[in-house]
């Protein structure tokens, strides 16, 4: 295996090494270090590949293909500039008489300099015919191969053939790499921040995996935070301040709850949770934050809460009429009572 570096003057290069000199230039997910995940330019046509019951046709097109002969082949770009069509031998067959069938359109790589073990060099698009039943399935992609698109050909007399383009999309490095499924998801190889569009869900939501969680994550990730709630003359002991907030462009989401321990004290103050640091309330929108629900150690006696802007922080209120402090209803901060709250405003702060 060679070192290859791409490219200083007077230093001759093989095709092999400078595909591998490119490999940082593929978007990840294959697994293969001087490869890449073989796909379509992304905004390729779902029609590019039609076919009539005789003849497919693969219009003008391009495509990364990593045909993964050996760990050290890289990919090949492949396009075509004009209507490539398959007819007669290679043409769309005859339609059986009882089943359906499907069928394949696929290019190969076969390049003998690359040690792939074969005679010489080929890369056109071929056609695969599979076999008619009463539950068909597309035929197994020869190896070295990428798939264009499947063609289900119904059985004589049922119509005309219709054609499935593959969704697979070849992406730069670092690009979202757009997926047709959860299944296609799935079968990536990842590492940390690894970012997908799902083409599937509604909306094309991105999701991207978190090395350190070992899982996918869709949207805003809640950040822990500890909020010093203000107004309260003392929690107890074993009571306990807990928050999260989210982060979506200028708008923070907030959640946090109030916990009372043995021996806590209200008071009759404002009571008061304060935000994220980092993420003041800017903008002119309603002083009406959000609201929340005063649980009791009982159970009995739960009671809805309202959040307000107050000074720069969310100030509690029992849901009275009118509104009035904790402290003046008063409530019971018997150990294991709580107050829990979820609002939202506009920041200016940033990640």
């Amino acid at each position: 295996m060679a070192v290859s570096l791409l490219m200083p003057d007077g230093l001759a290069l093989t095709a092999q090494q400078e595909r591998q000199a490119k490999a940082p230039q593929h978007g990840g997910g294959s697994g293969r270090q001087l490869g890449g995940r073989s796909g379509f330019r992304v905004g390729t046509p779902s029609n590019i590949l039609t076919a009539n019951a005789t003849t497919w046709t693969l219009g003008p097109c391009s495509i990364e293909i990593d045909p993964g002969a050996s760990v050290d082949q890289g990919m090949y770009g492949w396009a075509n500039s004009s209507n490539f069509t398959g007819t007669g031998a290679q043409g769309v067959q005859a339609a059986d008489a009882t089943y359906d069938r499907k069928d394949i359109v696929y290019i190969q790589i076969n390049d003998p300099s690359a040690g792939d073990g074969t005679a010489s060099l080929s890369y056109n698009p071929q056609y695969l015919a599979g076999t008619a039943s009463a539950t068909p399935t597309a035929p197994a992609l020869p190896p070295r191969s990428f798939l264009v698109g499947t063609i289900t050909v119904p059985k004589a007399g049922g119509g005309s053939p219709t054609v499935v383009r593959n969704p697979a999309v070849y992406v730069a490095a670092g690009a979202p790499l757009p997926v047709s499924s959860l299944a296609e998801r799935d079968a990536l190889t990842v590492f940390d921040s690894l970012t997908v569009r799902r083409m599937d869900l509604t909306g094309d939501p991105l999701q991207w995996w978190s090395a350190d969680l070992n899982k996918w994550l869709t949207g805003a990730v809640g950040i822990p935070y500890v909020p010093i709630w203000t107004g309260v003359s003392d929690f107890g002991s074993g009571g306990s301040l807990t928050g999260t907030y989210w982060v979506d462009g200028d708008r923070v989401r907030v959640r946090s709850r109030a916990q009372f321990g043995a021996g806590a004290v209200l008071g009759n103050s404002v009571v008061k949770c304060p935000l994220p640091p980092g993420f003041p309330i800017t903008g002119t929108e309603a002083l009406h934050l959000g609201a929340g629900t005063y649980v009791p150690a009982s159970g009995v006696g739960i009671q809805p809460l309202l959040v307000f802007q107050n000074s720069g922080a969310a100030s509690v209120w029992i849901a009275s009429s009118p509104i009035k402090t904790p402290g003046d209803v008063p409530v019971s901060v018997a150990s294991g009572s709580s107050f829990e709250i979820d609002f939202s405003y506009q920041t200016s702060g940033s990640l």
